[in-house]
């Protein structure tokens, strides 16, 4: 089975961009063509400012100006006058003048323009290009891929036994080889004999045609297909949506453009015709196209897998939209060069335009690459829950130019990448363990025994519980206030996840309450007591036992003082049932 990778690179292959432009490669350029249009205007202007003083056919540059304008006039009569049929081959005795000059015409036109200001105005024509003095050279036209065609100017007797300039019979005997090349089909002549005389855009009627009936063509079968591949990919789970990008689009409309280009190359147009109709740059519009179907379809691809789609797909989408710009740019740069602008100039017209966008998007910039600094240090990630200064959130989405924090009130901060990588950051989805800590302030009216007994339990406690992990597990009477006395209890829990750290140090909580209730111990009140009398001594039966509960524990060599042993907290192990009272956890 194909698959979306090989396609995209067998359709590049069979229509390529490039494609159908190596028969152009000598043709003049839209700017020869623009810049020489100018000057032969000039020179037209300036010929018919100078009146009668130069009779037809006088000079090489009278000679074109008479034949281009008999061209125009479509008077290929008066334009025969002009060819030098002397010593023809016999073959092309019956051949009607006024027929081979409107064939030359048409040759002329599909490869070379006129530049009128390059053109001799004097009797002598030039005479410094190496040729007879008798001879000018206009062009060269390929018959082949190894010979080309002078198109040469004579000076040759006229009837009146003076001279005259006209296209040389040394032209004249190629013009049916030149025919068979570039000539159009006989039926092609026969049709535009019977439709009405018209042009647009130097296009001959039957080339206006041709021209719809192309395009016609080319969008009933571009669209076509993309019905017929819309209708294939159906059947991919795999691939529907990656290819759907593809083809839904852009691939038809490379097609589309492709195939008008290569069906406008052989309606034979004339040099003025491509440049209004610039057929080489249908070939970059389908280079366009073909490039934004391949940026389309390999971001799908790759924000086809969920991993990707959930860490990548929010830088991924302004990635996308600079890549299709820079491609475009890239294609009009080469399109420019292609059609004989200076790329430097060009370029540098780019670097001082970039140059000035960069020092307007500094800060646009800087938040770039704090986005491609998170994307490669990967501090954070797209669901962690973090803490951003003072922004307590889940990361919904690192763009390229901002994050995206959902607040725990639902709200959405916006916070800029350049800020995000310079101040602090939390993941706290990245704990490993989630800490428990906590610190007693017991009564001051707390006896001795009755702290050592607390401190018993608690340590009991941090050993028993099946939730709590042996790193760092402690409890210690650390300070006496003037308040309390200070017992401050440290603890790990064996899970990274927030509600299951609620509910183990909700079961903490309630078993050191009922530890203190069971020890008689109260928990210390914030208060200021004048004391006027002696106070009521405390519960003295709750000291008689914590007293004789810790003598026990003494005699037994049991006081977990400094701390428990190693194996007393081994044997606690396991003893305590968590939840202490509820539903069992699996």
């Amino acid at each position: 089975m194909m698959t979306p990778l090989r396609l995209v690179i067998l359709l590049g292959l069979l229509l390529s961009p490039l494609a159908g432009l190596s028969a152009q490669e000598a043709a003049p350029t839209i700017r020869d063509v623009l810049e020489a249009g100018s000057r032969s205007e000039e020179v037209m202007e300036q010929f018919k400012d100078e009146g009668n003083s130069i009779r037809e056919g006088e000079t090489p540059l009278s000679t074109v100006l008479a034949l281009h304008e008999a061209s125009q006039n479509r008077d290929w009569e008066k334009a025969a006058q002009f060819l030098d049929t002397r010593f023809l081959p016999e073959e092309m005795a019956a051949q009607d003048p006024g027929e081979l000059i409107r064939k030359l015409n048409i040759i002329w036109s599909q490869n070379r323009i006129i530049d009128f200001s390059a053109v001799s105005n004097t009797r002598e024509g030039h005479q410094d290009d190496g040729l007879p003095s008798y001879r000018d050279l206009l062009g060269t036209i390929p018959l082949n891929n190894n010979e080309s065609i002078p198109i040469y100017l004579q000076r040759v007797p006229d009837s009146q036994g003076g001279r005259i300039w006209k296209i040389s019979n040394a032209t004249t005997r190629y013009i049916p080889d030149l025919w068979a090349v570039y000539g159009y089909n006989p039926l092609l002549i026969k049709l535009e004999e019977h439709l009405p005389d018209f042009n647009f855009l130097y296009l001959q009627n039957w080339q206006v045609i041709g021209l719809l009936v192309i395009m016609a063509g080319a969008a009933a079968l571009a669209f076509g297909l993309r019905w017929l591949l819309l209708w294939a990919i159906q059947f991919s789970d795999r691939y529907r949506d990656t290819m759907h990008r593809l083809v839904a689009v852009p691939m038809p409309w490379f097609v589309f453009f492709k195939l008008t280009q290569l069906g406008v190359g052989e309606l034979g147009l004339s040099v003025k015709a491509r440049i209004y109709l610039n057929e080489a740059a249908l070939g970059y519009i389908a280079t366009v196209f073909l490039l934004l179907a391949a940026i389309e379809f390999f971001t799908a691809l790759f924000l086809s897998r969920t991993a990707h789609q959930r860490y990548w797909s929010g830088i991924i989408r302004p990635i996308r939209t600079i890549l299709k710009i820079i491609a475009i740019i890239v294609v009009l740069v080469l399109w420019l060069t292609e059609s004989g602008y200076d790329i430097n100039t060009i370029l540098a017209g780019l670097g001082i335009g970039s140059l000035a966008l960069a020092l307007a998007a500094q800060k646009t910039l800087e938040n770039m690459i704090g986005a491609i600094t998170l994307y490669i240090a990967q501090p954070i990630k797209p669901g962690d829950f973090c803490k951003v200064g003072d922004i307590t959130g889940i990361i919904e989405e690192i763009g390229l130019r901002s994050t995206r924090i959902r607040r725990l009130d639902r709200s959405v901060a916006h916070v800029p990448n350049s800020s995000l990588v310079s101040i602090s950051l939390e993941n706290i989805s990245e704990n490993d363990r989630r800490r428990y800590s906590r610190t007693l302030f017991l009564a001051l009216d707390s006896t001795p025994d009755q702290l050592r007994l607390v401190l018993q339990k608690l340590r009991e406690l941090l050993a028993s519980h099946p939730r709590l992990l042996d790193i760092a597990a402690r409890a210690r009477f650390e300070t006496i206030e003037r308040d309390a006395y200070i017992i401050s209890i440290n603890g790990y829990v064996d899970s990274a996840d927030y509600e299951v750290y609620l509910a183990v140090a909700e079961d903490l909580n309630l078993r050191i309450l009922e530890m203190l209730r069971d020890c008689a111990v109260q928990l210390a009140v914030p208060q200021q007591r004048l004391l006027i009398r002696q106070e009521a001594d405390t519960d003295a039966t709750a000291e008689a036992d914590a007293a004789a509960r810790i003598s026990e524990l003494e005699q037994q060599n049991r006081l977990a003082f400094p701390d428990l042993t190693e194996a007393e907290k081994e044997s606690l192990k396991g003893e305590l049932r968590y939840p202490a009272r509820g539903h069992s956890q699996s």
